[in-house]
């Protein structure tokens, strides 16, 4: 269970059904996924898309909670919770009904990443990588990618809760390969202690979906989604998006 911290927004803990009491304060949840959103030196969550969120907030009548959590449990709290919302979640068919989309944040590229020092592997594409081991984060739609393109645990595909966890996999040789974007790995690399240097992208999965977006569960209001969307928009159209976007490398 995670440490609650304190940020402008203050962070909660949302393992529990306990929730806000003013109804115009909202949770946002969302994993540690650098240079999205993740906990700096000082504990406190920061990133690209946190700012995005902070940037939105000021353009409401909402306050807001921000919890970084696993995955799992950040898509459970949103797909159940009033008032909860996730952030860089991706939007699939099997999602798409479960959820009210506030908008689109930002799109990232997928790739199946493996080591430079594996010149014993060539492959061109994942079709081929099933003669090998995949890894990827539980619960991700990745996860669900793979087993419809018919990879399955443990033959060849291997699943972590986190993405240190799947990193330090690859780099220990237990798999072979990662499906992830390409655009969070420098910093992940950084936070775990290994080197980007030492990897490299493999084959690229062009129908892999790549488009985040803020999404909530149907319990919440039309109202808030409707704000908090016409938000989204503002800071696009005056330039305060791109500028976060733009400040983060991205």
């Amino acid at each position: 269970m995670q440490k609650v911290l304190k940020y402008p927004f203050i962070l909660l803990l949302l393992l529990s059904s306990t929730f806000p009491s003013n109804a115009n304060q909202l949770i946002f949840v969302a994993e540690d996924l650098p240079p999205f959103h993740f906990l700096d030196a000082n504990n406190k969550p920061t990133g690209a898309l946190v700012e995005v969120i902070e940037a939105m907030l000021l353009k409401t009548r909402y306050t807001g909670f921000i919890n970084l959590m696993p995955f799992a449990h950040s898509y459970d709290a949103a797909l159940n919770q009033k008032n909860t919302l996730i952030f860089s979640l991706m939007k699939t068919t099997k999602r798409s009904k479960y959820f009210q989309w506030i908008g689109h944040i930002y799109k990232s590229k997928a790739f199946l990443i493996g080591l430079r020092s594996r010149t014993d592997i060539n492959i061109h594409s994942l079709e081929e990588a099933k003669s090998f081991v995949v890894g990827t984060i539980r619960g991700y739609h990745s996860e669900e990618y793979l087993k419809n393109a018919g990879f399955s645990t443990p033959q060849n595909l291997h699943l972590s809760v986190n993405y240190k966890h799947m990193w330090g996999m690859l780099f220990g040789r237990h798999i072979d390969f990662i499906l992830t974007n390409f655009v969070a790995i420098d910093r992940e690399m950084k936070s775990i202690g290994f080197d980007k240097e030492e990897i490299k992208p493999i084959v690229e999965l062009y129908d892999f979906p790549g488009d985040l977006f803020i999404a909530t569960g149907l319990t919440t209001s039309d109202k808030v989604v409707s704000e908090l969307s016409d938000a989204l928009h503002k800071i696009k159209d005056d330039g305060t998006y791109q500028k976060i976007i733009d400040k983060w490398g991205l």
